[in-house]
C-alpha cells in the first residue's frame, strides 16, 4: 500500500511538472518581451543580411550556427520580421526538448529517478527562459537530448539498420545547428563505440567506425569553413576571458577556479539556485551518487553524460569554448540524468531513517527551479523594455530634434525604430565606450546640447556609466521629462540656451 502511494505521489508530481513546464514555456513565448540587446545584435544581422552573408562572421560580434540562421531567415520570410518570428525555433526546441527527454530518462532510468528527473527538466528555469529568447541555446539542450535518445539502441545493440542510419544522419546535420553538439557526439559515439569492441563483433565495430566518420567529415566542413572563423574573434575571446579554465592548473587560484566552475553548474545554468534558496550542493552530491550508479547499471550512459563535460572542460583550457552560463545550457539535461539517478539512490538510503527526508531531499531539489520560474513569470530573464521606449520616442519626437542613443541601446533601437518615423539624420548612435572615459559621452553629447532640446535614450545600462551621462546633461541642461522602464529609460533634456530664452 505504501510502494503504490509513493507511485501514485511521483506520478501526480511528474504530470503536474510537465503540465507547468510546458505552461511556463509558452506563457514566456506568448509575453513577446522586447529584445534585450544579444537578441536584438543577432536579429539584425538575419533581416538586414542575405543568406550567403550568413555564412560570413556577423557583425556586432555575435556568434551563431549557420542552420540556425539559415532557419531563422526562412522563418522571418515566410512568417515576417517580428519578435515571434525569431523565437519560434526556440520554443519549438523548448517543447520537443521536454518530450525526449521524458522518453529517454523513462527508458533509461528507474521509475522514481525518471519521473523525477523529468520534473526537474520541466521546472529548469533557464530552459524554461532560453525557450521565448531569440538565441541558439535552446535548441543546444534539445539536440543534446535527441542524440542521446538516438543513441541508446545503438549502444544498447538492439538499433536496427535503419536507426543506426538515422542516428548517422541525426549527428552530421545536428553540427550545422549547435555548436556543443560535437561535444555530445564525442559522447555518445564513445559510448556506442565501447559497446561494439566490448562485444567483439566486428560488423558493429565497422557500422560505428561509419557512423563517426560521416560525424567528423559534416563537422569538419562545418568547422573549417565557418565555425573556426567564430574562434578567431577577439572581442569574444575578451569577453568570454574569464571562463577559459585555467589548464594545467598550477596555483591555488586555479583550482578554485575549477572547483567554483564545476560547482557553478549546478546553479547557473543548472537551475538548482534561486535568488532566496539553493540546492546546487545538494544536486552536487547527488550527480556523485549518480555516476556511482550507472557506472554498475549502464556505463555506455554513463560515458555519454560525463564525457561531454569533461571535453569542453578542456576546450576551455584551450581557449575554444567556454565553460560558463548561457553556452553551458545543453549540458543540463546530462546533469539532470545524473542528479535525478543520484536523488534516487540517496532517497533509498534515507528513507528508513524518517519518512521525511525522502520528499525533503525531492522538494530541496525541485524549490529552487520553482522559485526562479516564478520569478521569471513575473520579470523576464533579461527585461530590457527598450521597444517600449522607443515607441513612446516614436509618439512625441518632432522633426529637428536631435536624439542621442546610449551605445546599449543602439541594437534595439536600430531595430525598432528603423525603418520609422524617426529621421536618421537627427539621431547620433554611441560608440561603444564600456570601462572607458566617462569623457567620450560628453563629446557625443555636447554638440546636441548646443542649441536644441535632445531625447536621450537609454538601454542596457551600465550603472556607473549612466550617472556618467546624467551628470554631464544636468549640468549642462534641464531635464523636463522621464519614462522609466525596465532596463531602458527616455530623457527629454533643454539646453541652457533654450531654458534662458524662456
Amino acid at each position: 500500500m505504501g510502494i503504490d502511494w509513493v507511485r501514485r505521489a511521483t506520478l501526480t508530481l511528474m504530470i503536474v511538472a510537465v503540465a507547468l513546464g510546458v505552461a511556463l514555456r509558452v506563457q514566456a513565448f506568448a509575453r513577446n518581451p522586447s529584445f534585450w540587446i544579444d537578441e536584438a545584435m543577432l536579429a539584425l544581422n538575419v533581416v538586414h543580411k542575405p543568406i550567403p552573408e550568413l555564412l560570413q562572421p556577423l557583425d556586432l560580434n555575435q556568434g551563431a550556427p549557420v542552420g540556425y540562421l539559415v532557419a531563422s531567415k526562412l522563418m522571418m520570410r515566410a512568417c515576417g520580421n517580428s519578435e515571434s518570428t525569431f523565437r519560434v525555433i526556440s520554443l519549438a526546441a523548448g517543447l520537443a526538448g521536454l518530450l525526449i527527454f521524458a522518453r529517454f530518462v523513462h527508458a533509461a532510468l528507474p521509475e522514481g529517478a525518471a519521473r523525477l528527473g523529468t520534473s526537474l527538466f520541466a521546472l529548469s528555469p533557464y530552459l524554461v527562459s532560453y525557450s521565448a529568447e531569440f538565441k541558439q541555446y535552446e535548441l543546444d539542450a534539445a539536440l543534446a537530448v535527441g542524440l542521446m535518445h538516438a543513441a541508446r539502441p545503438v549502444w544498447l545493440g538492439t538499433a536496427t539498420v535503419g536507426r543506426q542510419l538515422w542516428l548517422a544522419v541525426a549527428g552530421m546535420v545536428a553540427v550545422w545547428f549547435s555548436h556543443p553538439a560535437v561535444f555530445v557526439l564525442a559522447g555518445v559515439g564513445a559510448a556506442v563505440g565501447v559497446e561494439a569492441l566490448c562485444g567483439g563483433d566486428r560488423r558493429a565495430i565497422l557500422s560505428r567506425v561509419a557512423i563517426g566518420a560521416a560525424w567528423a567529415a559534416s563537422f569538419a566542413v562545418c568547422w573549417l569553413g565557418f565555425t573556426r572563423k567564430l574562434g578567431m574573434n577577439p572581442y569574444l575571446l575578451d569577453y568570454w576571458a574569464g571562463q577559459f579554465a585555467p589548464l594545467p592548473p598550477t596555483r591555488p587560484g586555479d583550482f578554485a577556479w575549477i572547483a567554483h566552475h564545476c560547482l557553478e553548474l549546478f546553479d547557473k545554468p543548472g537551475g538548482f539556485a534561486s535568488s532566496d534558496f539553493g540546492a546546487g550542493g545538494l544536486a552536487a552530491l547527488c550527480w556523485c551518487l549518480g555516476v556511482v550508479a550507472l557506472r554498475k547499471e549502464e556505463r555506455p550512459l554513463l560515458i555519454a553524460v560525463t564525457l561531454p563535460l569533461l571535453l569542453v572542460f578542456f576546450a576551455s583550457g584551450l581557449k575554444k569554448y567556454p565553460f560558463a552560463g548561457r553556452l553551458m545550457l545543453f549540458a543540463v539535461p546530462m546533469l539532470l540524468v545524473l542528479v535525478s539517478r543520484g536523488a534516487a539512490v540517496l532517497v533509498e538510503r534515507v528513507r528508513g531513517l524518517s519518512p521525511w527526508l525522502a520528499p525533503l531531499v525531492v522538494g530541496l531539489l525541485l524549490l529552487p527551479g520553482i522559485a526562479e520560474c516564478w520569478w521569471h513569470v513575473k520579470v523576464p530573464l533579461h527585461a530590457e523594455e527598450a521597444r517600449e521606449v522607443v515607441r513612446q520616442l516614436e509618439a512625441v519626437h518632432q522633426p529637428g530634434e536631435a536624439v542621442y542613443v546610449y551605445y546599449g541601446a543602439v541594437p534595439a533601437f536600430a531595430y525598432y525604430a528603423w525603418p520609422g518615423p524617426i529621421p536618421r539624420e537627427d539621431v547620433t548612435l554611441g560608440v561603444e565606450n564600456r570601462n572607458g572615459d566617462a569623457r567620450r559621452f560628453h563629446d557625443e553629447l555636447r554638440p546636441l546640447l548646443a542649441e536644441s532640446r535632445v531625447w536621450v535614450v537609454l538601454a542596457h545600462r551600465q550603472k556607473s556609466e549612466e550617472a556618467a551621462i546624467r551628470a554631464y546633461l544636468d549640468a549642462s541642461g534641464r531635464c523636463t521629462e522621464v519614462a522609466r522602464r525596465t532596463d531602458a529609460i527616455l530623457l527629454r533634456y533643454e539646453s541652457r540656451t533654450l531654458v534662458g530664452r524662456r
